[in-house]
């Protein structure tokens, strides 16, 4: 049934849109052929009617005045069934058919109309437009008197065109009853029409319904006529199509388990580069949510590494390790394949970020390790190879060697000290005991530790801490948190400066604050001060006696603990180092744990 309605509705559809074009067209070529023609007629009506009425103004012989003219003007308008209007050369109006006294005083001086500048240059002049006066759409044309310029009076002639408005309105009915006894006779076309071609359309397209429903396996016409003929092709393809079918879904159930479970991502492209396949692993590397399948290439990853390696892959192998600009930046290592049976590209692409990351830390880790060490080594070396050389007989030297070789033990040991803290953390080996710690307590035992450094730079230690602030840490942990960040800011602090100590409980969070007076940090160095072996003036902090390792093992023990550790400018000079811990529960109990591997 849907098959035959859509037919007659189609029928109908084609029938009434000629029928309304037809009609359309007709109507308005006929309707402007109709006012041109009736405002030409009436134009040459005028122009007769005109040179009569200036006629019998020229055989009238009186004086031109209004009180001779109006009433010679008002029998010639009834005459000639149209408005006539005597006009003196400087456009005022001296008699009009339409107007009486009181009208003629009020009229509006003509001097500017067409019609009147064209009859003072000595020529015929006509025009179409809206009357002020009368509020009618007028056809005019005005004649001088006498002929030529410079006339003594204008005589203009004027009639409404009201008259092919009604025209066009009966032009306008017609075609509106033509077009409905046309739409009559689509709708009486196209019923037939879908008569005479229902039957056997329709059961051929029912049992294609059924055939597609799965509710038949075959479509049972047994004419032999085009209609049979083409239910057997149906047939056919039918049975050919489910087996297809079959091979396909089988395939494709096995293709996208093995490309849902991949690591890789796996982008796959037409000969016109666009994307056709792409599996979540892909998606991850973009960093995007919807499925960039049927956009170009270039419209999702407009790289010109990954532009050249699908081009290479149309025509054979290529791979290439290229950096993806997605919301995380991804370095991949990607490798291409042509698709033999479309002439497409698969690009498979593992993620080795994490992998060079991670040798590019092992490459800085090796050679900052092997930097600190050198020196310390090369100077122990050095002071034992002058001890052996005789220097051990001259006490005076002998002592200052001793001491040389003592404080680059020490140095020594603290490198070892402090990196075997720090593997232990990144390893996860460290274990925390996490209790209520007095933040008063702590603050007070780090200060005590750095007070002799502190004297001998003549650097005040300020402290601010409420007595009743508890932070829930490590105890040990948090002690060297604080000894790390007090020794870094003394060092920092010229001679005569100050370190103060400040601790206060935001939203929840006991925070400590570590502020100097010295040189402070420039905000291209604030985003790296916590890496490992990281410094601002590596001469100057190994003079110092830093081994760049304290304020990366503040930074793991500080996050490992649950809190966040961070660096800011202070006003006017100096910089702020800062941390936050948990705010300790009295009800909460002890807990051990060892600090998750990095």
């Amino acid at each position: 049934m849907k098959s035959s309605m859509g037919v007659r509705f189609k029928l109908f559809v084609v029938s009434l849109s000629l029928i309304l074009l037809v009609i359309g067209v007709s109507g308005l070529f006929l309707e402007q052929e109709l006012r041109a023609w009736y405002e030409d007629r009436t134009e040459i009506t005028l122009t007769t009617q005109a040179r009569t009425v200036r006629e019998a103004v020229r055989a009238h012989g009186g004086p031109m005045t209004r009180e001779a003219l109006q009433p010679l003007t008002k029998r010639l308008g009834r005459s000639s069934s149209a408005r006539v209007t005597l006009i003196a050369p400087d456009g005022k109006v001296i008699a009009d058919s339409e107007l009486d006294a009181e009208g003629l005083a009020e009229a509006e001086n003509h001097a500017e109309r067409p019609e009147v500048r064209a009859a003072l240059a000595g020529q015929a002049g006509s025009a179409r437009r809206l009357s002020a006066t009368v509020d009618e759409r007028m056809q005019y044309v005005a004649l001088s008197l006498p002929e030529g310029p410079n006339p003594e009076v204008i005589v203009r002639v004027a009639m409404p065109l009201d008259a092919i408005s009604g025209a066009i309105s009966r032009l306008q009915w017609f075609m509106l009853l033509a077009g409905l006894l046309g739409l009559v006779m689509a709708i009486g076309l196209s019923l037939a029409a879908s008569y005479l071609m229902s039957r056997a359309l329709r059961r051929l397209v029912d049992s294609a319904r059924h055939l597609t429903a799965g509710q038949k396996t075959r479509i049972d016409i047994a004419s032999t006529d085009e209609l049979g003929r083409l239910a057997g092709s149906f047939n056919r393809l039918y049975e050919e199509l489910q087996g297809t079918l079959r091979t396909l879904a089988t395939e494709r159930g096995r293709f996208e388990a093995v490309l849902q479970s991949m690591s890789e991502a796996v982008l796959v492209l037409d000969a016109e580069e666009r994307i056709t396949m792409v599996n979540p692993a892909l998606m991850a590397v973009l960093g995007q949510r919807e499925s960039p399948v049927g956009r170009p290439l270039k419209e999702v990853i407009d790289i010109a590494e990954v532009d050249r390696l699908a081009r290479s892959g149309i025509e054979g192998a290529a791979s290439a390790e290229l950096t993806i600009e997605a919301k995380f930046p991804r370095r991949v290592l990607a490798r291409a394949m042509p698709l033999q049976t479309t002439g497409g590209t698969v690009i498979a692409m593992h993620d080795v970020t994490e992998m060079r990351r991670l040798e590019t830390i092992r490459k800085d880790f090796v050679a900052n390790v092997s930097h600190e060490l050198r020196t310390p080594v090369s100077i122990i070396r050095a002071n034992a190879e002058t001890l052996l050389d005789g220097a051990l007989d001259d006490p005076e030297r002998a002592r200052s060697f001793v001491e040389a070789l003592h404080r680059n033990s020490e140095r020594l040991s603290r490198i070892i000290s402090d990196l075997l803290d720090l593997s232990r953390v990144e390893a996860g080996r460290y274990q925390f005991e996490m209790v209520n710690v007095p933040l008063d307590h702590a603050v007070a035992r780090a200060a005590e530790a750095v007070q002799p450094k502190a004297d001998s730079r003549r650097v005040a230690i300020e402290l601010s801490v409420p007595p009743a602030h508890s932070a829930w840490a490590d105890a040990k942990a948090l002690d060297q948190i604080l000894l790390n960040l007090l020794d870094n800011s003394i060092k920092y602090t010229p001679e005569g400066g100050h370190v103060s100590v400040r601790v206060e409980e935001r939203a929840g969070l006991m925070r400590v604050e570590v502020q100097d007076d010295g040189p402070g940090i420039k905000p291209e160095h604030r985003v790296r001060i916590f890496e490992r072996f990281y410094r601002i003036d590596p001469g100057r902090s190994r003079d110092m006696g830093g081994t760049g390792l304290g304020l990366a093992i503040v930074k793991h023990f500080v996050e490992s603990m649950g809190g966040r550790v961070g660096v800011e400018p202070a006003f006017p000079r100096g910089s702020i180092f800062w941390l936050t811990l948990p705010v300790a529960d009295e009800d909460t109990p002890e807990t051990t744990f060892e600090a998750a591997a990095v």
